[in-house]
Order: C-alpha cells, then sequence, then structure tokens
C-alpha cells in the first residue's frame, strides 16, 4: 500500500496540479490515480516494435513512467495468480495484466523510454483545482472524485 501511496503521490506531483486536498485523501484512496493507455495486445504489438521507435521521452517522464510500470507489473503478476483485487486498483482488464506481469526489466525500461508521454493517463476530474477544504469534507470530495472517474 506504501508502493501505491508514493506512486498516487509522484503521479499527482507530475500532473503539476498539486491540489491538497488530493494529497490530503491519498491515505484513502485504494487505487492508482493512473490508469494504462495501450490495451493488452497494443501494448504487447508495441513491444516488438520498440527497437524501430526513434521518440525518447525526456527524464523525469521516463522515470515516472518506469514507476507506474514497475508497480503494475507486480501487481498484474498477482492478478495472474489469482489475486484479482489488482484488476480493480489499476483499472486494467485481464488481458492488459496479462501483458503487464510478463513484462521484463528491459521491456519496462524502453517502454518507459520510447512511449510518447506518460503510459498512464489520469481522469480529468483529479486535474480540478479547487481551495483547501474544511477537514470534514475531505473525505467525501475523495469518494466524489473516485464515483466520477468511474
Amino acid at each position: 500500500m506504501d508502493d501505491l501511496k508514493a506512486l498516487n503521490s509522484r503521479i499527482l506531483n507530475q500532473m503539476g496540479t498539486a491540489n491538497v486536498n488530493l494529497h490530503a485523501i491519498l491515505e484513502l484512496v485504494p487505487v492508482c490515480l493512473g490508469r494504462l493507455k495501450p490495451d493488452g495486445r497494443e501494448l504487447t504489438d508495441l513491444l516488438s516494435k520498440l527497437s524501430e521507435a526513434t521518440h525518447e521521452n525526456m527524464l523525469d517522464v521516463t522515470s515516472i513512467n518506469r514507476e507506474y510500470l514497475g508497480y503494475a507489473r507486480q501487481t498484474a503478476r498477482d492478478i495472474t495468480t489469482g489475486y484479482f483485487d489488482g484488476l480493480v486498483i489499476l483499472n486494467i482488464d485481464l488481458c492488459q495484466a496479462r501483458a503487464l506481469s510478463r513484462l521484463t526489466n528491459q521491456q519496462i525500461a524502453e517502454l518507459s523510454r520510447r512511449w510518447p508521454g506518460t503510459i498512464f493517463e489520469v481522469s480529468a476530474n483529479f486535474h480540478r483545482s479547487v481551495q483547501e477544504l474544511h477537514a470534514a469534507a475531505v473525505p467525501h470530495y475523495s469518494a466524489a472524485i473516485l464515483a466520477a472517474a468511474a
């Protein structure tokens, strides 16, 4: 769970809209804020074409992609062994989980560098900038954000 909190915090900081309310709810959010962009088939096809790709991401994007893919691979390996709660945590399907679980460290490094931009997308609801909420309102805010993203 600490890995997920750290990843979510990094995703929020990377977005540049460090909403104080969102940082306050990281303890309450049991899911990843990022959602994998490519589907399972697209991910598998892309891996075979990585050596041909000429695009390279900036270091900060490569770093967060690598962190996301590392976490996603570990969670996907849990999914393939029967712990299906990871499907909800990452908001992925079983095909994506199978593709992620087979990634090697080298493939994660290449995919992190060569995918144009971040390999995950963040719901538009997490980009909203609002004033700091009263402490009692923060849990309701997080529930509303998660419900709108679903």
